[in-house]
């Protein structure tokens, strides 16, 4: 390779054999890339063949190409679509613009030649060029980086919809093999496998209303129960109640299931994870306090693997086995947040915290006796406050409660909750300088051996016919 010059983009002569192509869509958000970093131009010069002619670069040429004949409202209009540039001051805008301005009048663009290669070794250079043989690290990137800016600098981050485009592998844009490895991670994991989940996306709320429709459960056992419009476990609020979120129940059941085994809930509430489970082949047991609650999923689920037991949680060792379950999965009562009955072994309608937590721990103690080795227990919780507005810490109590039993901490979720009413309620939580909550936490626990996990469980797969029972593909669009 020589060492980079400069030379017009005009003088450069496309690879029309190039394999690597990109869609309409695309194009713009490369030439937006482009238009903001401009620095990034030198440092990442075209490649071409002694000839003039693009080896690494297509993509970067043509976007130049467009650039150079842009006029001045076009270069805004690219340049607005970005959010790096919206947060730029006046003058830095101004500053960018006229860069631009200037370089239209003398488009040149660094670049370095590969001397010496045979036909052979140009044919290898292209492909090569466009391959990446690393792998994202998508919990790095959800933590720690924009999705926003992550879209705009040319990284697919989690949309369903979208299919496996070409780009160009020059930074602007990500390489075809890894957007079509991450378009498929919607198939196989419904949402993106990150500590962070959230719900307010499209394609969480699409398969949320379609998996409402189908079980139809609107909490009519226990309208108003739900105090001062506070939710719990990833509740979508209806008739004063709250209730499970649907795709956090499928979630559940696909992370951390087994195909064609068991699951149990001690504090089962309404009939969402039964639903779920047995509509993804799991045979469930729930086991409801409530009378009225076990009567009614129990009609729900009629014809389905499923079955809900008017008792005790605490009893659940009585209706079920020991170590003949391979999933615990719970959304516990959040102590007063939302009383449910006036019966006095309700965990909800005890007098103190302490006696709360009582009922839990023997009701989870006696659940993970019903675990078999080598399985999983999800706990979908949130702190509370006490009465003079301090946290309990629930979620430490919920994670020390079970290790206290053989289960330590696996995994930790947080899942971001739609925002709702929340601007209105937190106008009051202020004046005590109290910070509006739209977060649950997700705990996941492991009883036995973890280097039996990957032969315990299969490897995630989601069928195509998964999602045309949702009358969905991969092509459909989440608004």
């Amino acid at each position: 390779m020589s060492k980079s010059t400069q030379i017009p983009v005009t003088d450069i002569i496309l690879n029309e054999d190039n394999p690597r192509q990109m869609s309409e869509d695309k194009f713009p958000r490369l030439i937006e890339s482009l238009l903001v970093f401009p620095k990034m131009l030198k440092t990442r010069p075209m490649v071409l063949d002694e000839n003039g002619v693009v080896l690494g670069g297509n993509m970067r040429t043509r976007a130049l190409l467009w650039i150079k004949d842009a006029t001045l409202q076009q270069l805004k209009e690219r340049l607005e679509a970005q959010s790096k540039y919206k947060n730029m001051t006046e003058y830095e805008q101004k500053q960018l613009i006229e860069f631009w301005q200037s370089w239209q009048a003398r488009p040149k663009v660094y670049v370095t030649y590969a001397e010496g290669y045979t036909e052979e070794e140009k044919r290898e250079f292209v492909i090569k060029d466009n391959t990446s043989f690393g792998d994202w690290d998508w919990n790095e990137l959800a933590n720690n980086w924009e999705p926003m800016e992550l879209e705009e600098w040319g990284l697919d981050c989690w949309q369903p919809d979208k299919v496996a485009e070409g780009g160009d592998n020059d930074g602007s844009t990500g390489s075809s093999s890894e957007a079509g490895k991450h378009g498929s991670l919607s198939d196989k994991f419904i949402a993106p496998p990150f500590t962070i989940l959230d719900t307010r996306q499209g394609y969480w709320r699409q398969r949320k209303a379609m998996w409402r429709e189908r079980i139809a459960d609107f909490g009519e056992s226990r309208e108003g129960t739900l105090a001062d419009g506070e939710t719990n476990c990833m509740a979508t609020i209806n008739n004063g109640v709250s209730l499970l979120d649907p795709v956090m129940a499928e979630i559940v059941c696909r992370w951390f299931g087994i195909e064609g085994g068991t699951a149990f809930d001690c504090f089962a509430g309404d009939t969402v994870f039964g639903y779920v489970a047995a509509t993804l082949g799991m045979s469930f047991t729930g086991i409801e306090l409530r009378e009225e609650q076990a009567t009614l999923n129990n009609e729900r689920v009629e014809g389905m693997c499923a079955r809900y037991i008017c008792d005790d949680g605490q009893n659940v060792g009585k209706h079920i086995a020991a170590g003949s379950q391979d999933l615990l999965f719970s959304c516990p009562p959040y102590y007063d947040l939302e009383v449910y009955s006036d019966k006095p072994n309700d965990a909800s309608n005890q007098p103190t915290y302490e006696a709360f937590l009582d009922i839990l721990e023997n009701a989870f103690a006696n659940a993970i006796d019903c675990l078999k080795q080598n399985r999983f227990a999800v706990i979908v919780v949130g702190d509370i406050r006490d009465k003079e507005g301090y946290y309990y810490d629930f979620v430490g109590d919920i994670k020390r409660m079970f290790k206290a039993h053989g289960m330590p901490l696996y995994n930790e979720c947080i899942i971001v909750e739609p925002i709702g009413t929340l601007p209105q309620r937190v106008q009051r939580y202020m004046r005590n300088r109290k910070v509006g909550k739209c977060h649950q936490n997700v705990l996941v626990f492991y009883k036995g051996d973890i280097k039996a996990i990957p032969t315990t469980y299969n490897e995630i797969t989601y069928a195509s016919e998964d999602l045309a029972a949702f009358g969905m593909d991969n092509n459909d669009t989440a608004e």
